[in-house]
C-alpha cells in the first residue's frame, strides 16, 4: 500500500511538473513559449508606484524587485534610488496620521535599496547616501511631533558608503591583497584605526553588548561592515579570484549559538564564492536534500536561489521531481523540500501551483504545513521572503 501511495504521489508531482516544465525548460531557445515569457513578465512588471511599503504582504515583492536578476540591473538601481529619495507614489508616510505609519516597514524598504547599491558597486550613490544620512541625522534629533520624515537608522548606510567609497579608491579585484585593502579602507572611512584582528574583536563585543535585548536596534556597525566585505568576497570568488587569504583570518568568538547569526552569514558568503557562478544554483538546491531545518544559513542560500529569478526554476523542479520518487533518499528533515517550494512560489508564479500539490500531502508534517502555505500565497498572490531578507 505504501509503495503505491508513493507511486500515486510521484505521478501527481510528474503531471504538475509537465506544466511548469513547458514553461521554462526552452528559456534559452531562440523562440520563446508564450508560458516562459509569462513566467518571467510576472516579475518585471514589478512596479515602484504599485507597491505601497505600508502594507506587510509588499515587503517580500518589494525585495524580489530590487534584488531579482530577471529586472535589469539599471532598472534595479534606478528603483533602489528613488526609494532613498522618496520619488515614489507611496512616499513621505510621516504625512498621515501617525497611527496609520508603520515606519519600520519603510525602514525595511530603504535598507534593501540600500544593500542594492552597494552589490551593483554604485559609487555614482555616494553622494546621494551622504545627503541622505545627513537628513537622517537630523531628523532623528527632532521631537516626534516635529519629524516630517522617518528617521531611519544610519547605521546600514554608513556601512555601504565605506564599500562604496573603497570600490571608487580600489576600483578593480584582482587578487586577495585587492579585498583586503578595500576592507581597510571601509574601517579607516568608519574611524576605526585599529588592526583586522582588533576589529574583530570590536564586532565581538558589539554583537554581546546586545544579547538577550528583544529590540537591540538591528545590526552594528561592525556587523555591517563585515556582511559588505562578505558581498565582496563573494563577488570575487564568483569572478574567480582566489579569496581564501582574504577571509581565513575571520575568526568570530560567539559561543556555540550566538545571538545575531553574523558568523554564519559570513561562511555562506565563504563557501558559495568557493562554487563557480554557473554552479552555484545547483550546488544550492543538492544541498537542500540534507537540511535540517531552515537557520539563517540556509536562508542565505534560498535568497541566492531567489536573486536568480526564473533561471533557477528547471533545477527546482527536477529536484522536487526527482524527491518525490526517492523520497526516502532525502537525507534531511524535508525543510530543504519546504525551502526550494518557497523559491518556486516566488519566482514561478501561479505556474508553480500544480507542482506544489503533491507536497500537501507529505508524509512530514511540517513539509504538509510550509506546503499548504505556499499554496495560500500563490493563490493570494503572495511571494516569500527569506532570512537574508534585504541584508544578504
Amino acid at each position: 500500500m505504501q509503495t503505491r501511495k508513493m507511486r500515486m504521489f510521484a505521478l501527481m508531482l510528474t503531471a504538475g511538473l509537465a506544466t511548469l516544465a513547458t514553461a521554462v525548460a526552452q528559456q534559452t531557445a531562440p523562440a520563446q513559449t508564450n508560458n516562459t515569457a509569462r513566467l518571467t513578465s510576472w516579475i518585471q512588471s514589478l512596479d515602484i508606484d504599485q507597491l505601497d511599503p505600508n502594507q506587510e504582504a509588499n515587503l517580500a515583492k518589494i525585495y524580489l524587485m530590487l534584488r531579482c536578476e530577471d529586472i535589469p540591473a539599471a532598472r534595479r538601481l534606478e528603483y533602489a534610488r528613488r526609494y532613498l529619495r522618496g520619488d515614489y507614489k507611496y512616499a513621505r508616510p510621516i504625512a498621515r496620521k501617525p497611527e496609520e505609519i508603520r515606519t519600520e516597514l519603510y525602514w525595511c524598504v530603504v535598507s534593501a535599496a540600500t544593500v542594492v547599491l552597494g552589490k551593483l558597486n554604485d559609487t555614482a550613490s555616494i553622494p546621494l547616501l551622504e545627503e541622505k544620512l545627513k537628513q537622517w541625522e537630523t531628523e532623528r534629533e527632532k521631537p516626534l511631533e516635529e519629524r516630517t520624515m522617518v528617521a531611519f537608522n544610519p547605521v546600514k548606510a554608513q556601512a555601504v558608503l565605506a564599500r562604496l567609497k573603497a570600490v571608487r579608491a580600489i576600483p578593480e579585484v584582482k587578487t586577495a591583497e585587492d579585498l583586503l585593502r578595500r576592507l581597510d579602507y571601509m574601517l579607516r572611512t568608519i574611524g576605526f584605526e585599529g588592526s583586522r584582528q582588533a576589529f574583530l574583536r570590536a564586532l565581538e563585543r558589539e554583537v554581546k553588548a546586545t544579547e538577550g535585548i528583544v529590540d537591540g536596534g538591528g545590526p552594528g556597525i561592525y556587523e555591517e561592515i563585515l556582511m559588505q566585505y562578505g558581498q565582496m568576497v563573494l563577488e570575487a570568488g564568483w569572478q574567480g579570484i582566489d579569496i581564501e587569504p582574504a577571509c581565513s583570518w575571520v575568526s568570530l568568538n560567539l559561543g556555540e549559538r550566538p545571538w545575531r547569526p553574523v558568523r554564519e552569514v559570513f561562511a555562506v558568503y565563504v563557501q558559495l564564492a568557493k562554487v563557480p557562478r554557473a554552479k552555484v544554483a545547483q550546488w544550492i538546491v543538492e544541498d537542500a536534500l540534507r537540511w535540517q531545518r531552515l537557520t539563517p544559513r540556509e536562508e542565505c542560500y534560498l535568497q541566492v536561489l531567489a536573486d536568480q529569478g526564473v533561471s533557477v526554476v528547471s533545477l527546482v523542479w527536477e529536484k522536487l521531481e526527482w524527491a518525490a520518487r526517492h523520497r526516502d533518499q532525502v537525507q534531511g528533515t524535508g525543510m530543504g523540500l519546504v525551502g526550494l517550494l518557497k523559491v518556486l512560489v516566488t519566482v514561478g508564479g501561479e505556474q508553480a501551483l500544480p507542482v506544489i500539490e503533491p507536497f500537501t500531502h507529505d508524509e512530514h508534517e511540517w513539509v504538509r504545513h510550509y506546503a499548504c502555505q505556499a499554496k495560500e500565497y500563490i493563490q493570494q498572490g503572495k511571494v516569500f521572503s527569506f532570512g537574508g531578507g534585504p541584508n544578504f
